[in-house]
């Protein structure tokens, strides 16, 4: 067999649907060249919990190849990538080939063995399939499931190897996680601002904005010519082979366990070593702070670390807290400057456990262009804040004060019985993925309308969500039937009399009505 085998470069190994419809096999350059040119519409073999680190590295590694050629926007040549990706990785072309035979060199995202052999560094071969290399460990709250692949290709491999070289976390002693999360046990979550939802588009405007913040990052911290695929280097897995931060490009690509690929006769094998530390130095001490363009820093008042989202995923009172807190500093793909129209916000991640996976989160805001316009202007922006708290402040009080009870009091069915949360989360959840729906879009509706027009509206759609939910539980629950009318007047009862104590603009509108508007919150 060859030396070398499956170079990203040469070999049509990525498969991908056009957006005439057509389907073809592109080398990376050809996915590079076709992205810019805004030409695809899917991968075909990308699973949907592979898109965020596919799209991250596609977008670092041109990032990193145009800024060391001054360039400002991204080739439609697929040539002229080839040419840029070989300097990337300092012309080795071993570096962008899956099988290496000579360990003592690089292969993609693998790094070479300083002692030698195999079996000398005390690899073995325990990675049965692309899922068992993969970061899900089991599923839940999504429906990836694991050695799913009964014949996987060498494009299954790939995905799953960058998924789990750019995005994993702590897996006990000897496997350790990447640099970009805070804590072994967190996650890499991908959030950013763009003018369409295509590969090609955010590829676009994700490479503008990583240009645009790249001089900053190279003065705080890294080295505009440093490290920029740290697979090229050898390691021994040792702390005193780690790499520092300072040496590396600020977008580099970073790997954190050691493995190798070969291929027998019976196909491609993945062989895998320990190692005694993570591959980036100080690592615990970073709290994920690295500049990550995607992610989110939270700020209290002990220390900064980046954004670890919870098995809730990206629920309307996490979004708010990211888009309108003060404790939360926005990436730099929040940036719209030069976006006249409507934006998205994008935002995703595989939430990680201890030992298992918490469910992969995806969700897509729209963001009309009066929201965007408003985005860039800061008072504006702190208004519409404010207001979006105000919003979250009712629905909890919907949450706590007016439903939660209202459903005690229809279990209780006129007794004394104790009645747990766990009892009512059908429809306390129902409730609040409801809210979750429609908190956006009528937040972004509201900015036309005055205070106390805009807090009937939203006192108005939280009293008629959580009444629902009520009656949902009146028309499921099983009541004896002797109490059963007691049981219901005692809730809507206990549901009226406290809408109409704490839903005060609601129940005393004061001459409000729905049709009012005014000037829009932006000009105020």
């Amino acid at each position: 067999m060859a030396d070398t085998r499956y170079n990203l470069l040469d070999d049509a190994l990525l498969s991908v649907r056009r957006t005439d419809a057509t389907r073809l096999q592109y080398t990376l350059p050809q996915v590079l060249a076709a992205l810019a040119d805004d030409a695809i519409e899917s991968f075909d073999a990308l699973q949907i919990h592979q898109r965020q680190p596919w799209h991250s590295f596609l977008v670092q590694i041109a990032a990193m190849a145009m800024a060391r050629h001054g360039l400002t926007e991204p080739p439609t040549d697929s040539e002229q990538w080839n040419s840029l990706l070989l300097e990337l990785a300092d012309g080795e072309p071993s570096a962008w080939c899956l099988v290496v035979e000579d360990v003592s060199k690089p292969a993609f995202l693998q790094p070479p063995v300083p002692e030698g052999t195999l079996k000398k560094a005390k690899y073995k071969l325990d990675i049965e399939s692309p899922d068992d290399l993969d970061i899900l460990i089991t599923a839940k709250n999504h429906d990836i499931k694991r050695f799913r692949l009964v014949h996987p290709t060498v494009e299954h491999w790939l995905y799953a190897l960058l998924t789990l070289q750019t995005m994993e976390g702590f897996l006990g002693r000897g496997n350790y996680g990447i640099a970009r999360m805070n804590g072994g046990f967190g996650n890499r979550p991908l959030l950013g601002m763009t003018p369409g939802i295509g590969w090609g588009a955010r590829f676009v405007r994700d490479v503008a904005v990583l240009a645009k913040a790249r001089p900053k990052l190279t003065d705080d911290r890294y080295d505009e010519n440093g490290v920029a695929l740290a697979w090229t280097l050898p390691w021994d897995g040792s702390k005193k082979d780690a790499l520092p931060l300072q040496d590396c490009d600020p977008y580099f690509i970073e790997l954190c366990r050691r493995l190798r690929f070969l291929e027998t006769a019976h196909g491609l094998e993945c062989w895998r070593s320990n190692t005694n530390d993570y591959r980036v130095a100080g690592v615990k001490e970073l709290n994920g702070l690295t500049g990550d363009p995607w992610t989110p820093v939270v700020r209290d008042k002990k220390e900064a670390k980046s954004l670890t989202v919870s098995e809730n995923g990206f629920d309307y009172q996490m979004l708010n807290k990211i888009l309108f807190s003060g404790d939360y500093e926005k990436p730099a793909t929040f940036n719209v400057e030069g976006i006249d129209g409507g934006v998205f916000l994008v935002a995703t991640t595989l939430v990680r456990g201890q030992g298992k996976t918490d469910g992969f989160h995806h969700r897509i805001v729209p963001m009309p262009p009066k929201i965007n316009r408003l985005w860039s202007k800061p008072s504006a922006r702190e208004k519409l804040g404010q207001r979006a708290e105000e919003r979250v402040q009712i629905a909890a009080t919907m949450r706590k004060q007016i439903l939660y009870p209202s459903l005690c009091a229809l279990l209780q069915a006129g007794g004394s019985a104790q009645i747990d949360y766990a009892d009512v989360a059908t429809w306390m959840n129902a409730y609040e993925a409801e809210v979750d729906d429609v908190f956006f879009d009528a937040l972004w509706e509201s900015v036309d309308l005055e205070p106390e027009v805009a807090q009937f509206n939203w006192e108005e759609t939280i009293y008629t969500i959580g009444r629902a939910r009520l009656e949902a539980a009146i028309e499921s629950c099983p009541l004896p039937s002797i109490r059963r009318w007691r049981a219901i007047s005692n809730a809507e009862g206990r549901f009226e009399g406290a809408a109409r104590k704490f839903l005060s603009t609601l129940f005393q509108p004061k001459d409000i009505t729905k049709e009012e508007s005014h000037e829009q919150l932006a000009g105020a």
